[in-house]
């Protein structure tokens, strides 16, 4: 019970870990403008560095043929007006291949195109929870007021649960929420270059790569040309989901270790007691070995009679182990809302092991049952 319990315990948050990776994109590679702080402004002011702009991308572009696409994100400091719903929506522009990069399904209508960023369209895409809060005004080819401008209905996104794996590669997002508007910068991407001006700078960048073999090659490339485009100012953070994938499948590694060292002292716990029991019941029934022997039984007769009553003893608290297993795993669930994932090896692998230990520790015992002189097992009371 016990190590089926950790077993099932561990392989679901490493699935949940997994998930959440697998769902950012193994292809994709992340850059993330972050908070400054007082010290890394005046960093960032001295050296001339701005945060992620379009120049980055303009260079990144150029950077390797493994670069499929490139797409941005920027934060929409806008407020939709006339919603009558409870909740904000969070409202970002972001290239038209954003929605691609990301996985994003959509329930009706179209995602954003570049001719929208293109041509300063007025367009917007919303997710599925917010499209039915806005109910007559949430459908395609309506109009949404966002603060003095009306921006066109074009797309409504599936619902995605945020809370199982069917969510998509933004883990931390609900888009469920969400309002995307083009991202119409009011500059030459061709000629863009670093510069103070707000308007060109950007929250996030994601690039895709065409092959998972050159994901750790081409983010090798990027961190160079992104410390160099900002003069070695870390005013951003890299995320490859691929390189986390890694390192959490090695974390599951020594995990899983830990969980096999305390499982095997919580089996070398039950086998110091079976062959304490074991042994117990060998001084008990002298008697009826000694009949045995007298009648014809050979020593290796009593042995086996021994060894198999131990490994009963186990195959049956194997059994019983297993149904209180799924009861303890079940509650854990219920009582802590963590992932338990049931595996088939997570069950053969305890009863298995429950098994050797019965073996193991019930030799002993057998062995001395042996032993006993048949003369003096008769004289027993």
């Amino acid at each position: 019970m016990a190590v089926m319990s950790m077993i099932s315990t561990g392989e679901g948050a490493k699935q949940e870990v997994l998930g959440r990776i697998e769902k950012m994109g193994l292809k994709n590679i992340f850059i993330k403008q972050i908070t400054l702080t007082d010290e890394l402004k005046k960093k960032t002011n001295n050296k001339k560095s701005y945060g992620l702009s379009l120049f980055d991308i303009n260079r990144l572009q150029l950077l390797t043929p493994a670069i499929n696409q490139i797409g941005a994100v920027k934060k929409a400091l806008l407020t939709p007006i006339g919603t009558n719903i409870d909740i904000t929506p969070k409202i970002i522009k972001c290239t038209g291949n954003y929605g691609e990069l990301l996985g994003l399904k959509m329930k009706e209508g179209r995602f954003l195109s570049e001719q929208d960023s293109y041509h300063n369209n007025l367009v917007c895409v919303l997710g599925a929870s917010l499209a039915n809060n806005l109910a007559r005004q949430g459908n395609i080819n309506d109009y949404v007021r966002i603060n003095d401008s009306l921006y066109k209905i074009v797309g409504i996104l599936t619902h995605y649960n945020i809370d199982t794996t069917h969510t998509t590669k933004i883990s931390n997002e609900d888009v469920n929420n969400m309002i995307f508007l083009p991202l119409t910068l009011q500059i030459n991407w061709n000629s863009a270059s670093p510069n103070e001006d707000n308007s060109t700078l950007l929250d996030q960048i994601i690039i895709e790569v065409n092959s998972r073999e050159n994901v750790t090659t081409v983010a090798k490339l990027i961190r160079r040309a992104i410390a160099l485009s900002h003069n070695n100012v870390l005013d951003y953070s890299l995320v490859v989901p691929l390189e986390l994938l890694s390192q959490s499948l090695a974390t599951q590694r020594i995990f899983n270790l830990m969980l096999v060292i305390i499982g095997g002292i919580s089996l070398l716990v039950g086998g110091i007691g079976i062959m304490n029991i074991m042994l117990a019941t060998v001084t008990e029934r002298k008697r009826e070995i000694g009949i045995r022997r007298a009648v014809g039984a050979t020593q290796k007769d009593i042995a086996y009679q021994f060894l198999a009553e131990s490994l009963l003893l186990t195959i049956c608290g194997g059994l019983i182990g297993i149904g209180a297993g799924f009861i303890c795993v079940n509650f854990v669930e219920n009582m802590t809302g963590w992932p338990i994932v049931i595996t088939g090896w997570a069950m053969f692998l305890p009863f298995f092991l429950a098994c050797l230990t019965g073996i193991f520790f019930g030799l002993y015992p057998a062995m001395q049952a042996a032993k006993v002189d048949p003369i003096q097992a008769l004289r027993a009371v």
